[in-house]
Order: structure tokens, then sequence, then C-alpha cells
């Protein structure tokens, strides 16, 4: 049953409800790209331990790993910010929330315009190196939502069916 989440600003966003949600994790890391890899290990153990396909997991860990990446890049205020992710699993679904400080100065307006399914879709150069990891973790996902919070930044939704949406 896919029901509208009413957010902090106001915005609605899609999802599943989770009423037998196994497992909720969540963890407060260090804004700095030293913990990509544990967290990348993380996240596709416990996509794995909760019974996603390797192949999927995989593909979890990469979407999480450019979101996180992102967050810790530009939605940071430097020394001593943190980013939070947060996990539920249940028999149908993965959703993994990842919330960013952001950086002061109303720049939150800018991500979410420049996060929107449109704006990826008409930057997406794929002859440069950078500045596909939106685009990458939106194709993977079955769901990608963008919302600001209360703090100036951001909160990235993913959501993933185990059978596909």
């Amino acid at each position: 049953m896919v029901t509208p989440h009413p957010t902090e600003n106001g915005a609605i966003r899609r999802g599943r409800t989770v009423s037998n949600i196994t497992c909720c994790a969540e963890l407060k890391i260090p804004s700095d790209t030293i913990y990509l890899r544990p967290v990348r290990a993380f996240i596709r153990e416990l996509a794995e331990n909760s019974g996603f396909h390797h192949k999927k997991a995989i593909d979890i860990e990469i979407a999480v790993d450019e979101i996180f990446s992102n967050a810790i890049e530009h939605g940071s205020a430097g020394f001593g910010s943190q980013v939070a992710i947060c996990c539920f699993t249940s028999d149908e679904i993965m959703e993994v929330i990842i919330t960013d400080s952001g950086r002061g100065q109303n720049s939150e307006g800018k991500w979410i315009d420049s996060w929107s399914d449109t704006a990826i879709k008409e930057e997406f150069h794929p002859e440069t190196e950078r500045g596909h990891g939106l685009l990458l973790a939106h194709n993977l996902t079955d769901e990608m939502n963008i919302e600001t919070n209360s703090t100036g930044g951001v909160d990235v939704h993913l959501v993933i069916y185990k059978g596909g949406r």
C-alpha cells in the first residue's frame, strides 16, 4: 500500500507504509571521506542480511555511496559536521535516509533545484568525469526523493523494493 508521508517542511513524499520493520539502524558519521568504505560495507551487509540478492545489494551500496559522498562534499559545514544515515528494512523494502546539515546561507533551495529529476537529466554530460552520482543513485533505486530539513541541509530518501517496483 503506497501512502503519502508528510515531512517537516510540508512536502509530501511517496512511500510504502512499513508495518513489518525488521531492522532499523541509524548511524551518525563525521563528514569525512575516510568513512566511505565502512559505510559501503555496512549498507551492503545490511541489504544482503535483509534478503536482497547480492547484485541488488551492490546497487544499494553504490547509490548510498554516491549520496553520502555528496553529503560530505556539498552538504556539510566542515570540521565537526556529521551525516546521518538511517536504514529501515522489511520483508518488502529497504529505505535509506541520508541527512546532512547544510552549509548555511540558505543553500538548501539550490540543492533541491539541482537534485530534481529534470535537473539531473538535463545536467548529465557523459563526457565529464564528475556529476554522475545523482543520476546513478536515481537509476539504481526505485524511488529517490530529496527534501530540505530543519538544519538547512537535505534529507535524501532512497527506497528499494526487493521485487522491483
